[in-house]
């Protein structure tokens, strides 16, 4: 359903194409469909370039979702592509108004820019001077127009053959070129030189103005629909899906984890707090949030079939570092919604689709897959009490052993730990935490890592040769910001140094310990750079809240060389893009990356294909013993099977 708001009255538009008449006027513009240079990526200036196939089909989409407004009058320029795609609608709505040609709505002159390819241009000038050559208000492509210039003959057009008709009520429509769209955007006053910069009109995309009111709004053919589910926490969480308006269909969806122990630069993420409804956990807001969005996303199959884009957008509009106007929280449930939107529009699997979208991985997809870490006993603010002060002890496999053969040993060992365990300490040695490792009253890390020893023995498994050991020591939570003195075990305080040299102690007497992640307070920068430096060469030194996964800090921290290895989680940042973006970086440095869960998960199991898609080395996904958990495991396993049955 369209709803046309621009008025004393509302105009609805419905799939079956039921008009309801109480309105004074709509006014709707559209850019061209995708024109054969578009598709080359070239700019096209005042070249009279006709439409491609894809054009043509973008204009009979438009054409379907503005099926239920009759115009009583169409403009275009004078150049084919935005007639062609004029009359393609007024075919598809049978209508026989004449389409006006003004010439002045024509596109900008790109003077000697005209015909050249953008991308080589880029490699040749760089990305911010053809940002500038393309998108600058006041400034002019060389022997060119600025987008100044082509505000005042478009607005004097649009006042001169539009503005009557508009004011008198009349339905009427704008097929026009990128450049003289935001240019009328200025005119109108709903964009300034500066902001118009910045904004983005996609290719036979319908946008209503109200110029009255000096607010616009995509119509588009899909939309997002939201609604609250519970985590594994049982803490509300948003579940996003991009449905198409006209069937009902569920195109993607999407949901968004939540941590415990949380890095203070992650992005915001946007609860109630209503006390009275779970808690303040409640996330209506959220939910409210994505469906303010639909008004200004775009929603067509080019977009929704580029997950980069989809995610740009949502960062232009909330506009904050943060993510503070929308939430952090919305933006992750989102951008997972859309990669499966976009997977299941270019009929892939999802880790196929990042693969080929992102372009991060060396190597083909393979059956050496992403070598889970598996959290066997949790500490901290992941276990039943916070006396053992290490959050998590995990457990993982070889890299050469199959997929089947790692869950194999870890489902064996778990069990086999269980029972150790309920023999040392009893029973209630076995329960278990956020992420289903089991909470025994064990109060040193010495003790943990002896006993999980002992399991991969008893298992028949080599310690250090067929299972080593992790630690997540989420080491903020245990850290005095004011005495500087972290509390590494119960009663114990120690300061960074002394911190270093207890992890080393710990590596010496267990050689099988080959990561340690966030194992200091997330600003204790010259602790990271001491220990990495002593240690890089011996184990993985993983950074979680000390990059929130956050490319700026990332490329910082590599600099300065704190760590060896990132842990990689979307929600941290928003996106899936900028995830990748930073997992990029590391990588491209021949480190490593880990992709992780949270410790409040949903049942999606996105992070899989996400560490299979861009060649990560290892998925953190806790133990195989709770839903959210299992769903991950299972998800390797799957694709496990395919590959295996694609090279058979």
């Amino acid at each position: 359903m369209m709803h046309f708001y621009y008025a004393t009255k509302t105009l609805q538009i419905y799939s079956n194409r039921t008009l309801y008449k109480s309105f004074r006027m709509v006014l709707i513009i559209l850019r061209h469909g995708e024109s054969e240079w578009n598709k080359l990526n070239k700019f096209t200036g005042l070249i009279d370039i006709e439409l491609s196939d894809g054009g043509k089909q973008e204009a009979i989409s438009a054409g379907e979702i503005l099926r239920g407004c009759r115009f009583d009058h169409i403009f275009s320029s004078n150049l084919a592509r935005t007639i062609q795609t004029a009359e393609i609608i007024a075919r598809v709505q049978n209508n026989n108004v004449a389409i006006t040609q003004i010439p002045d709505f024509r596109e900008r002159d790109y003077g000697d820019l005209t015909s050249k390819n953008k991308t080589e241009l880029t490699e040749e000038f760089g990305s911010a001077q053809v940002t500038t050559w393309r998108r600058s208000f006041r400034e002019s492509p060389p022997n060119g127009e600025n987008l100044e210039q082509v505000t005042k003959r478009v607005g004097d057009a649009y006042q001169k053959h539009v503005q009557q008709l508009v004011s008198t009520g009349k339905n009427v429509l704008i097929v026009a070129h990128g450049n003289s769209l935001r240019a009328l955007f200025v005119h109108l006053g709903i964009k300034n030189p500066v902001t118009i910069e910045k904004f983005e009109i996609g290719t036979a995309v319908p946008i209503q103005i109200d110029p009255v009111n000096m607010k616009f709004r995509y119509e588009n053919a899909y939309e997002l629909s939201s609604y609250q589910i519970i985590d594994s926490r049982g803490y509300p969480s948003l579940e996003v899906q991009c449905v198409d308006r006209r069937t009902k269909r569920v195109l993607g969806k999407g949901s968004t984890p939540s941590g415990a122990s949380c890095g203070s630069t992650e992005v915001c993420e946007l609860r109630d707090g209503d006390k009275d409804l779970y808690h303040g956990k409640s996330v209506f807001g959220a939910v409210d949030k994505i469906s303010e969005l639909n008004e200004h996303f775009v929603l067509s199959k080019k977009t929704m079939s580029n997950l980069s884009k989809c995610d740009e957008q949502f960062i232009a509009l909330d506009g904050t570092e943060m993510k503070t106007k929308y939430g952090g929280n919305t933006s992750t449930a989102l951008s997972f919604c859309m990669a499966n939107t976009a997977a299941n529009l270019m009929n892939q699997e999802l880790y196929e689709y990042i693969t080929d979208h992102y372009g991060v991985r060396t190597t083909e997809v393979g059956c050496n897959l992403p070598t889970p870490f598996v959290n066997i006993i949790n500490g901290g603010k992941h276990g039943v009490t916070e006396d053992l002060k290490i959050q998590e002890f995990m457990i993982f496999a070889r890299e050469d052993l199959s997929t089947s053969q790692q869950i194999r040993l870890y489902c064996e060992i778990y069990h086999t730990l269980k029972n150790l365990l309920v023999e040392k300490y009893g029973e209630q040695a076995k329960s278990i935490g956020d992420e289903g490792g089991f909470c025994p009253p064990i109060y040193s890390a010495e003790e943990a890592l002896t006993i999980i020893e002992e399991a991969i023995e008893k298992s028949n498994y080599n310690v250090g040769k067929d299972v080593f050991i992790a630690l997540d020591c989420a080491a903020s939570e245990f850290y005095n910001t004011e005495t500087k003195m972290y509390e590494i075990e119960k009663d114990k305080f120690v300061n960074s140094e002394e911190l270093v040299d207890y992890y080393g102690d710990l590596i010496a007497k267990h050689p099988a310990l080959k990561s340690i992640e966030d194992g200091f307070h997330e600003s204790d920068y010259e602790a990271w750079k001491l220990f990495t430096c002593k240690f890089a060469d011996k184990l993985m030194i993983v950074g979680d809240d000390l990059f929130t996964t956050n490319p700026k800090l990332i490329k910082q921290g590599l600099e300065e060389q704190w760590a060896n290895t990132l842990l990689l989680k979307v929600n941290q940042i928003g996106t899936i893009t900028e995830a990748i973006q930073g997992a990029k970086m590391v990588m491209d440095t021949g480190n490593e990356v880990i992709v992780s869960h949270r410790s409040g998960e949903t049942n999606h199991a996105y992070i899989i294909d996400i560490a299979v898609g861009i060649g990560a080395k290892y998925v953190k996904i806790g133990s195989p013993c709770r839903g959210e958990r299992v769903a991950k495991f299972n998800r390797l396993l799957e694709i496990e099977h395919k590959l295996l049955n694609l090279h058979a």
